[in-house]
């Protein structure tokens, strides 16, 4: 039997835990750097040994290691866990460099270990009928691809956590959090690259009031220890794509009622497709004088399957020894970190239109 360890024992964990779970896969050991957060995580999920060293996940025993911690510390342990011969699932993002992203790759490339990213949303099966329906050329050449990636957790009162913290976010927020969902899909359903960006970063409060952990605006009346945050709440950026194709991206962690709002629409020469991950089952196709179509997924899958859908791809190939397309792998972890890192330095000169490296 395949045996899995898990490193990290927060939001991530929990989710690669429940699609392991799901899958009937066993997850032998759980790694964080409190040991008390282990312990609660492994009594939770079953999970026989728990701890704060590394070296638990890096046993003999052990097959697969998952990495569900803060992107900043994703390089070392990939590279530790690949030294150490085993597969690996790494939580996105793969990470914050160009020249990390190509080293991390470069190691995938020269090793027989199945290396995986956990880009779940193309998982959804409206998804994946959008990308055959693009594929098979009916619609066309698509020629316009946008869309928004809205949540709400940024928004007042806000947890002060890993994210707001450049030691483990590093310096951006919100385009590498979930930016790099929306960067994956688009990609993944219309088959295009981003082939240069222009981008505007929006963070409304530098200065925020930190009380019992939360954040609030400096005017709110809540008195407590002046804390400084510095990278973006909000990203606006514009995209060409390699075809000729042009675009737009909002994101936001800051827009109260959305819980988890993510939308693309694709339009084509032949026709026009959109979707959004709240209603996850309904794909809608336009085209000129018909109106429009809804394919409704009656049976389809949610949030949670997506990931088990993900899980199964992988640990397929796992049993296999066969590296496949069936599973997001390094190299679209590496193309979305040059998209990133675009949209980044894009920004930082005033929304100059900045090319993608190869």
């Amino acid at each position: 039997m395949v045996k899995a360890a898990i490193i990290g024992a927060g939001f991530a964990g929990d989710v690669h835990a429940e699609a392991l779970h799901a899958c009937g896969v066993c997850v032998e050991v759980v790694v964080c750097l409190s040991v008390e957060e282990a312990r609660v995580f492994a009594e939770k999920w079953g999970i026989p040994k728990w701890g704060d060293d590394i070296a638990l996940a890096l046993q003999e025993e052990i097959d697969v290691v998952h990495i569900c911690t803060p992107p900043t510390t994703h390089g070392e342990l990939i590279r530790s866990v690949l030294k150490a011969g085993k597969h690996v699932m790494c939580e996105k993002p793969l990470c914050l460099e160009n020249e990390e992203a190509k080293e991390l790759l470069e190691s995938a490339a020269n090793t027989d270990r199945i290396c995986g990213l956990m880009l779940n949303v193309r998982y959804h099966m409206a998804c994946k009928r959008a990308r055959q329906l693009i594929a098979s050329g009916e619609l066309g050449r698509p020629v316009l691809i946008h869309g928004t990636y809205m949540q709400e957790f940024g928004a007042f009162p806000a947890r002060l956590d890993w994210r707001y913290n450049e030691k483990t976010a590093g310096k951006m927020r919100t385009v590498t959090e979930i930016g790099t969902h929306w960067l994956d899909i688009a990609q993944y359903i219309s088959g295009q690259r981003v082939k240069a960006v222009s981008a505007q970063f929006g963070c409304f409060h530098e200065t925020r009031i930190l009380k019992d952990g939360n954040t609030y605006a400096v005017d709110s009346g809540m008195q407590g220890e002046q804390v400084f945050v510095g990278t973006e709440d909000a990203a606006a950026v514009n995209l060409r794509y390699e075809n000729g194709a042009i675009g737009t991206l909002l994101l936001s962690g800051v827009s109260q009622g959305r819980g988890n709002y993510l939308s693309l629409e694709i339009t084509c020469e032949n026709g026009n497709i959109w979707w959004n991950e709240e209603e996850n089952n309904v794909l809608n196709i336009g085209r000129k004088g018909e109106g429009i179509q809804k394919e409704v997924f009656a049976f389809g899958n949610g949030f949670a399957d997506t990931f088990r859908s993900l899980m199964r791809a992988f640990y397929d190939a796992v049993e296999k020894g066969e590296k496949t397309d069936g599973y997001p792998g390094f190299d679209n972890g590496a193309a979305i970190c040059r998209v990133c890192c675009a949209i980044w330095e894009s920004a930082q000169q005033d929304a100059r239109w900045i090319e993608i490296g190869g």
